[in-house]
């Protein structure tokens, strides 16, 4: 038996919200076996981030090297790198790699909650000059969007779908911005995909702090994805898509929206933190919550 597999090239967070962490939750909730490689080492707490440190980059080179040569991954999950070092071996790897590695996914992660940049300038830079190009999916938020393109963050939902395009033009096929700094009683995200464009809105819950929705959200689509290529290998494609839909992206992302707003909502009475004002975690153990 071939199970499905994600493998995760993402920082490791000490608190287990966001990161590699929240990436091998999210995929053993979903039925994913998860593999990964370690970019930078951060700690942090619900109260913010202590100290971030990244891996040099041959190391980082060296684990994707060990996974893609001896594992059977069908898709991969890209979050934080931390550095330019750790973007230029990243993308000589999956250069190497790259029929190896299936869909990929990039998050691209770039500043914590409470602010703290967990990638230099130059490292920024050169994921928009060196990642954008080799990705099936970007999902990102509004103000990683803004970088990226070296602009203003979007005021509206229709600058926002103006930077997905850009974006899109690229290299990514499909672009997620996510709308959470925009004002108003829903959050709406931007999906721009092969087939065209969405708007995806949620209801926006007031006075929520959570950490990790994002990678979260990332981890869950990249999941899904590997889900969806163990169906074709199984040839069982066509019971969760029409054929040329590209695999239906908007399904596949509208799950992974509705895993989210489940682990989010099933965390809400979660007391994990001795402080009363930190970013909490969302609640990946749902599925298996749920399991009776």
């Amino acid at each position: 038996m071939r199970p499905p597999l994600v493998l995760t090239i993402a920082d490791s967070q000490s608190d287990g919200a966001a990161g590699i962490q929240a990436d091998l939750k999210t995929f053993t909730a979903l039925g994913v076996y998860g593999a990964s490689a370690v970019s930078m080492i951060t700690a942090v707490s619900t109260r913010g981030v202590r100290e971030s440190r990244p891996l040099p980059g041959p190391l980082l080179r060296t684990q994707i090297d060990a996974v893609a040569e001896d594992l059977w991954i069908d898709a991969t999950k890209i979050g934080a790198l931390g550095s330019a070092e750790n973007v230029d071996a990243l993308a000589q790897a999956l250069t190497a790699h790259r029929s190896r590695l299936g869909r990929i996914v990039l998050d691209p992660v770039m500043v914590a909650a409470d602010g703290t940049a967990l990638i230099t300038a130059e490292g920024a830079r050169a994921i928009g000059e060196q990642l954008l190009q080799m990705v099936d999916v970007l999902t990102l938020t509004m103000a990683e969007a803004a970088q990226l393109l070296g602009e203003a963050v979007a005021p509206s939902i229709e600058q926002m779908r103006e930077h997905a395009l850009a974006l899109q033009a690229r290299g990514p096929a499909t672009v997620l911005i996510t709308g959470g700094l925009l004002e108003g009683e829903d959050v709406v995200d931007v999906l721009v995909h092969p087939g065209g464009t969405d708007l995806l809105r949620a209801q926006r819950v007031p006075g929520r702090r959570v950490r990790g929705a994002g990678t979260t959200l990332s981890a869950a689509i990249a999941a899904q994805l590997a889900r969806i290529a163990e169906f074709d290998r199984a040839g069982e494609l066509e019971e969760i898509g029409e054929p040329g839909t590209d695999d239906d992206m908007i399904t596949i992302i509208a799950s992974a929206r509705e895993f989210l707003a489940s682990a989010t909502e099933n965390a809400r009475d979660w007391q994990i933190s001795r402080s009363a004002d930190g970013h909490g975690p969302v609640n990946h153990l749902i599925t298996l919550d749920n399991a009776d």
